[in-house]
């Protein structure tokens, strides 16, 4: 019988709570221990989630014996220094996105985990959602084709609040490490890293960028056209189109339970030799009927699920919980197998990501690398 993993939780916000409401859904791991700026705080996590021990201080839970595994889960720019004292103590390490700061620091714990001997993975748990399984797994037996190009936007409406750490470059900050590492992660996933990278942003006037736009290009003609924001509320979808057809993560894609397969078996209307366009469906019907209120009732209701329907295959893959069970079973399995890395969210995987955010802050003036 495999080993059951022992799994400490350092700090107590609000993907803390998120990631251990999910512990039942795990398996072979279980959830001993969380630990806290303040022991209050701690206590009450421990409580809520039925948690054995409850302690203050990083120090006192890496003291802690029984604990085989701690996720990290602190603030952006104390996730370097935080893993590196996990490696240090022999404990292993799932650091929330970011990695870290940027490309050095990253480089800092990598080389500390694998002198160490230490299993260390970042819990990009987008990696590891069914829907984005499948969906990788459809793109390598050939569904679309070859990719040739890639776009996303991941954008959420935060309130213009400069206290926030989100919106302040020393606290790392920002809409590309906070919400735009998930976009260049899922593409290098797809296509490895990029030949080259161009960005733009908006930055607060604490440093930090509040909105960011960015493009990919990859050797073989790959394109990717990106955007994240902290201020409004986007479409948050990716699509991954190739010359055989069309794939879209549907929204939110970060954790999607749908995606849709549309393949390129028609020509375009605009396309040469190209069928005369007919109407179908609601625009096949008389200009009159398909103007009425109880048309428009019905488009406004049920028109987005039957465009679904007559553009693509839908695929439907729901799960329990929030989602983050899957990058847990993940390192529960790398640790019971004794492996120091995984396959599927490797280290060199982790530093590409970030050696791309660091090129694209390079080119934004007032926005120097931590």
């Amino acid at each position: 019988m495999a080993k059951i993993i022992r799994w400490g939780i350092w700090g107590t916000g609000a993907i803390a709570e998120q990631l251990a409401s999910d512990f039942p859904l795990t398996k072979g791991a279980t959830l001993h221990a969380v630990s806290s700026r303040t022991l209050t705080r701690a206590q009450a996590f421990a409580q809520r989630h039925g948690v054995p021990r409850a302690y203050e201080g990083l120090d006192v839970l890496l003291a802690d014996p029984d604990v085989d595994v701690v996720y990290i889960a602190t603030p952006n720019h104390c996730h370097a220094d935080d893993s590196i004292a996990c490696i240090n103590a022999g404990k292993a390490v799932l650091c929330e996105k970011p990695f870290a700061l940027n490309a050095a620091e990253a480089q800092r714990v990598i080389g500390a985990a694998r002198q160490q001997h230490v299993f260390c993975m970042e819990a990009m748990w987008t990696r590891f959602i069914p829907a984005i399984v499948e969906a990788r797994r459809m793109i390598e037996a050939g569904g679309i084709g070859k990719i040739r190009l890639l776009q996303g936007n991941f954008g959420v409406a935060m309130p213009p609040n400069l206290e926030s750490r989100f919106l302040h470059h020393e606290q790392g900050g920002g809409a590309l490490l906070d919400l735009g590492v998930y976009l260049i992660s899922l593409a290098q996933h797809l296509l490895g890293p990029p030949l080259t990278v161009t960005g733009v942003a908006t930055l607060t006037a604490a440093g930090a960028d509040e909105q960011s736009a960015y493009e990919l290009a990859w050797a073989d003609g790959a394109l990717g056209d990106f955007a994240s924001s902290l201020r409004v509320r986007s479409s948050n979808e990716f699509v991954v189109a190739g010359d055989r057809g069309l794939l879209r993560l549907c929204d939110p894609f970060y954790r999607p339970q749908r995606l849709v397969i549309l393949p390129v078996s028609t020509p375009h209307p605009m396309a040469p030799n190209a069928e005369p366009y007919t109407p179908t469906g609601l625009r096949a019907v008389a200009p009159s009927l398909r103007n009425s209120k109880l048309v428009q009732r019905l488009r406004s209701k049920f028109g987005p699920f039957l465009s679904l329907l007559q553009r693509g295959k839908v695929h439907s893959l729901p799960f329990a919980g929030n989602g983050y069970q899957f990058q847990v079973d993940e390192v529960t399995r790398c640790l019971q197998q004794q492996q120091l890395e995984s396959a599927i969210m490797p280290l060199d995987d982790s530093l590409a990501v970030m050696q791309t955010l660091d090129k694209l802050r390079s080119q934004w003036p007032g926005s120097e690398l931590l």
